[in-house]
């Protein structure tokens, strides 16, 4: 009787290490850079966020932008600026990571809009590199 209660509780165990399949697998090659769309991942139809298209963006909506930050303007605020044009971010001293950056790095930033129209800014959340 315990050799095949026991059998029993091996099979239930082992089905799902045969379900789950994922990670990282070494081996397979990256596409070519030429391949990447430079570094936008998602679907065909989802199309890049730029600045000009965030000041009619809803409240609150989280978007992620590419681009420079090329000044600062207040305490924890910088303008940045992609190729559309320029917004108002806002980005306390812990979205940074003590990462220090200037204004020929470019960057990714993403955060909540806010505001509407010229006084559409954006409260970052996350700056990474791209």
């Amino acid at each position: 009787m315990n050799k095949t209660t026991w059998a029993a509780v091996m099979l239930c165990l082992s089905f799902g290490a045969y379900a789950e399949k994922g990670g990282f697998e070494a081996g397979e090659t990256p596409p070519p850079q030429h391949k990447e769309d430079a570094g936008y991942k998602g679907s065909e139809d989802t199309g890049q966020t730029r600045v000009s298209l965030i000041r009619d963006f809803r409240q609150g909506g989280y978007v992620t932008l590419e681009g420079y930050i090329i000044k600062k303007v207040g305490d924890h605020s910088y303008q940045f600026r992609d190729s559309s044009g320029t917004v108002r971010i806002d980005a306390p001293a812990e979205t940074f990571k003590g990462k220090t950056y200037d204004a020929t790095d470019k960057i990714r930033v993403s955060g909540k809009v806010y505001g509407k129209g010229e006084s559409a800014h954006l409260k970052v959340a996350r700056i990474d590199e791209p």
